[in-house]
C-alpha cells in the first residue's frame, strides 16, 4: 500500500512537471516577443535620450539670447529716455525765455502808450508810435508758440509713458527665461543615464539677467499705469502657477 501511494504521488509530481513544461511552452513565445520589443525599443529610447540631450544643450544659448535682447532693449530705452529728458529741459528753457520776452514786450507797449499820451499835440508822432506799437504786439504769435511748446512737452511725456513697453518686454522675457530654466531642470532629470559630468554641465547655466527678478507673465502694454503697478504684487502667484503647469507637463 505504501509503494502504491508513493507511485501515485510520483505521478502527481510528474503531472505537475508536465503542466510546468506546457506553461513554459506557452510563455516562451511571449518572452521572445518581449525580447524583440525591448530590442526595438532600446534604439528608440537612445534616440529620445539623444534628442533630449541636444535640446537641453541648446537651452543655455536660448537664455543668453533672451538676456542679450533684454539688455539691448533696456540700453536703447535708456538712451531714448535721456534724449526725451534733454528735449524736455530745452523746451522748458525756451518756454521760460519766451515768457521773459512776453513780459518785456508788455513793458515796451506800456511805455509806448505813455509816450503817445505825452505827444498828444503831435498827431504824426502819435501815428508813428501807434504803428510801432502794432508791430511790437506779437501776443498771438507768442501764444501760439507757447501752445506748440506745451504740445511738444506733452508728446515727450507720452513717449516716456509709452516706453513702459520696455518694462513689459523685460517681464515677459523674464517669464520665458524662468519657463526655460524649469523645462531645463525637468529635461535634466529625464536623462539620468548621462554621465554625472554631462548633467552637471547642462544644469550649470548662466543665470545672469533674470535671477530673482520680479515679473508678471501676463504683462501687456497699456497706457494705464495703474495696471502695471499691480505686476510685482502678483509675482509669487504667477510663479507658482507657472511651476505647477510645468510639473503637469512632465508628470
Amino acid at each position: 500500500m505504501s509503494q502504491e501511494s508513493t507511485m501515485v504521488k510520483l505521478f502527481e509530481k510528474l503531472d505537475d512537471l508536465k503542466s510546468v513544461f506546457v506553461y513554459g511552452q506557452k510563455i516562451i513565445p511571449v518572452i521572445h516577443s518581449l525580447i524583440d520589443f525591448m530590442r526595438d525599443t532600446v534604439p528608440l529610447l537612445e534616440n529620445i535620450n539623444k534628442s533630449i540631450a541636444e535640446s537641453t544643450n541648446k537651452i543655455p544659448k536660448a537664455k543668453h539670447h533672451i538676456n542679450d535682447v533684454t539688455n539691448a532693449t533696456e540700453l536703447a530705452t535708456t538712451e531714448i529716455l535721456d534724449l526725451v529728458d534733454t528735449i524736455s529741459d530745452d523746451l522748458g528753457s525756451v518756454e521760460k525765455q519766451i515768457h521773459e520776452l512776453q513780459s518785456r514786450e508788455l513793458k515796451q507797449i506800456s511805455a509806448i502808450d505813455d509816450i503817445i499820451n505825452l505827444v498828444n499835440n503831435n498827431p504824426e508822432a502819435q501815428l508813428k508810435l501807434k504803428e510801432l506799437k502794432e508791430n511790437l504786439n506779437a501776443e498771438t504769435l507768442i501764444s501760439n508758440t507757447l501752445t506748440n511748446i506745451s504740445k511738444v512737452k506733452n508728446d515727450a511725456y507720452n513717449i516716456t509713458i509709452s516706453l513702459q513697453v520696455q518694462d513689459i518686454t523685460s517681464q515677459q522675457l523674464a517669464a520665458v527665461n524662468h519657463l526655460i530654466e524649469s523645462v531645463q531642470d525637468k529635461l535634466s532629470s529625464l536623462i539620468s543615464n548621462l554621465s554625472e559630468s554631462e548633467i552637471k554641465e547642462l544644469t550649470k547655466g548662466d543665470s545672469n539677467g533674470f535671477e530673482n527678478v520680479a515679473f508678471d507673465p501676463e504683462a501687456s502694454y497699456n497706457k494705464e499705469t495703474s495696471r502695471q503697478d499691480m505686476a510685482d504684487t502678483l509675482v509669487n502667484e504667477n510663479y507658482n502657477t507657472s511651476q505647477e503647469e510645468i510639473d503637469k507637463l512632465f508628470s
